[in-house]
């Protein structure tokens, strides 16, 4: 979650690596002579691709489509950009025509908080932003007080989002965010980009992991992991949710991954990281599963074909739930 900071700069470069460095970036040994990457911003992270097997002149036409995409999708679905069409929605709780993408976004949002029995609740935004302005008025407190939060919670209900055909309507005092899912969608559709260009050895890297292929040896990508194995990834994503990557108040007394039920701060898990065919999936779940108990995923995993997770506790103890099917082409634990 996120508030609205000044919009930082897309375009950083696209450069040729020797394969020793390609390889380093994603944990893994030289795979060929020579890679593409591309450094960027995307929906206020970091952002990373990787090509394997192309020439130059491709790889640069091919970032010039995707800066332009990246920049279209922030204007429907960022809360960097006041004006986006996310913004404007929650400014004024209603937005008329909105975009297929915005529908897609939040429609993926909805479902996956049916699905999930509320565990996983675009409206928390509410929740953020109680939590930030507790913090900037008392840096060194602890949690805000329970009123507050039982105040912000009143906003917090994914029912009263209302999709209809020509327009999106919020229930009073609500607020969404697609900071659960949306970095996972821009990185589906920037992988779908290339893909329709006729790539297929490319990592996708805004925040969550998506491979288009093997590269082009057939090895595969090695996504790194703080103190674990890494895992190699030949198509599908890889999404990982973690408290600590945004922690709220000097001494760290909250963080931005917020229970509905509570109001808090969940504190399950230490990392959560989920494998699907879609990013964006892949980026809802593991937020889901990140408040979620290890029964409650055992419970919800089913209804999410096709996803593996990883759950690291707070002891540094790491579980395996696979729901099938399961490819093993498609994933590899190292």
């Amino acid at each position: 979650m996120t508030s609205s900071p000044e919009r930082p700069t897309r375009r950083r470069a696209i450069t040729i690596l020797a394969a020793t460095a390609a390889g380093a970036l994603v944990g893994g040994p030289a795979r060929s002579s020579t890679d593409y990457k591309w450094s960027g911003v995307a929906m206020g992270a970091d952002a990373t691709i990787l090509f394997n097997g192309i020439e130059r002149d491709a790889a640069r036409a091919a970032i010039d489509l995707v800066e332009a995409e990246i920049d279209r999708l922030e204007g429907a679905l960022s809360l960097f950009r006041a004006d986006s069409e996310l913004c404007r929605l929650n400014r004024d709780r209603f937005l008329q025509s909105p975009s297929a993408d915005l529908r897609r976004a939040l429609t993926l949002a909805i479902h996956t908080a049916a699905a999930s029995g509320g565990l996983f609740d675009p409206t928390v935004q509410a929740l953020w932003e109680a939590h930030v302005d507790w913090f900037a008025t008392a840096p060194d407190a602890g949690p805000p007080p329970e009123e507050l939060i039982m105040r912000a919670r009143t906003a917090v209900d994914w029912r009263l989002v209302r999709l209809e055909v020509d327009a999106i309507y919020l229930g009073q005092g609500q607020r969404v965010t697609l900071n659960g899912l949306g970095q996972g969608y821009v990185t589906d559709r920037i992988a779908e980009l290339l893909a329709g260009r006729g790539l297929k050895h490319v990592l996708v890297d805004l925040g969550e992991q998506r491979a288009l292929a093997p590269r082009l040896d057939g090895k595969a990508w090695q996504i790194a992991r703080a103190d674990r194995a890494p895992i190699a990834l030949r198509r599908g994503a890889l999404a990982t949710s973690e408290g600590a990557g945004c922690v709220l108040g000097a001494g760290g007394a909250a963080h931005h991954l917020f229970d509905p039920r509570s109001g808090r701060s969940a504190a399950c898990w230490k990392t959560v990281t989920v494998h699907h065919r879609s990013a964006a999936v892949a980026d809802a779940l593991s937020t889901t599963f990140y408040i979620a108990s290890a029964d409650k995923i055992a419970t919800l995993l089913p209804r999410f074909p096709g996803t593996i997770v990883w759950a690291r506790d707070h002891a540094g103890v790491e579980r395996r739930w696979i729901a099938a099917p399961a490819d093993d082409l498609t994933w590899q634990a190292v």
